[in-house]
């Protein structure tokens, strides 16, 4: 008997890609799936026609009566699922139709992994493919040199861990998503909890897409937020119970973990403080929100370079602009 596989798909208000990725589910070759659509929008009837429309199979649709934050509505669904195995599949990702079955296989081979992943392709909105993760990838490895390699040296050129085959039990044993703000950065810290409990077992034979736009990045997220997300993460690096163990076992390789989380939970608020932020915020918010993470060396000296530079800039810009009008005087 094939072990049962859980897909959870959550959704909220977009609903156009979910007749596309119900096809993705109905095409899989594993034989014994359980799918589960839960609406977080309150979209009235039309989740469910949907999913009847595009899905003949038996499935279990849920809805929850008022809007939940994002990592309540992750775990209900891991709470609801009746597989041995877990997937979570955003409603405008793509899977491999063999993506179940290789993966459960990779899993089946490795009992001491608590997680299987895929190669992973970036597809724009309309599904064209941008780039890809690194081929070939190794078969296993242990918890701490893949944090190393997915967060610090970006080895594999993995971008994004939406979507994961994982124990069923071990999600529910590790306490699932945690609460970030937004739900911003939740499921880096769950992969980091599983491969703290285990092995990371990989596959080349299988690909998921992720779909990227504004609020699949995050873009849509004003920066207070980003923020406060951050400081979450941070604050999770030190208190999660898991991670407390393995560093009182470990914590000179714990040390150097962190210092790599750390780094890139900084550099992704940097870059968009820096890059992306800077033209939607006037500039008194804009110059304090550099400065609303807790302090980092390293973060606060790239922060006080970027506002020396732009101030150089600024200054050079209303000298230009006095030489002008004496010109024209």
């Amino acid at each position: 008997m094939a072990k049962l596989v859980t897909i959870a798909i959550p959704v909220y208000k977009r609903l156009e890609y979910l007749p596309h990725v119900l096809d993705i589910v109905r095409s899989q070759d594993y034989p014994a799936l359980e799918l589960i659509v839960s609406d977080n929008g309150m979209n009235a009837c039309s989740v469910r026609e949907i999913v009847d429309q595009h899905y003949p199979k038996q499935y279990k649709f849920r809805q929850n009566a008022c809007t939940v934050d994002v990592s309540t509505h992750f775990n209900q669904l891991i709470a609801e699922a009746s597989g041995d195995y877990f997937v979570l599949l955003c409603d405008d990702d793509e899977i491999s139709p063999n993506y179940i079955s290789e993966l459960v296989s990779v899993l089946d081979r490795h009992p001491q992994a608590t997680v299987a992943l895929s190669r992973q392709e970036i597809m724009d909105e309309n599904g064209a493919i941008l780039r890809g993760s690194k081929d070939p990838l190794p078969t296993i490895m242990s918890g701490a040199d893949f944090i190393r390699a997915a967060w610090g040296t970006y080895e594999y050129k993995f971008e994004c861990f939406n979507t994961f085959l994982s124990r069923t039990e071990s999600l529910r044993a590790c306490g699932g998503f945690p609460d970030f703000a937004r739900g911003h950065g939740v499921d880096n810290a769950l992969l980091i909890k599983l491969c703290l409990l285990g092995q990371i077992a990989l596959s080349s034979r299988c690909t998921s897409r992720w779909r990227v736009h504004m609020s699949s990045f995050g873009w849509s997220m004003n920066l207070p937020d980003i923020a406060e997300a951050t400081k979450h993460f941070m604050q999770f690096l030190d208190a999660d119970p898991i991670i407390r163990a393995f560093a009182s076992r470990s914590p000179a390789q714990w040390k150097q973990m962190n210092s790599c989380l750390v780094k890139m939970a900084w550099n992704t608020y940097f870059f968009r403080w820096r890059d992306l932020y800077r033209y939607r915020m006037s500039n008194l918010q804009w110059i304090r929100a550099g400065f609303a993470l807790p302090f980092i060396a390293a973060y606060y000296l790239a922060v006080t370079f970027t506002l020396a530079k732009v101030s150089k800039a600024a200054a050079f810009a209303r000298g230009r602009k006095w030489v002008s009008w004496a010109i024209r005087v």
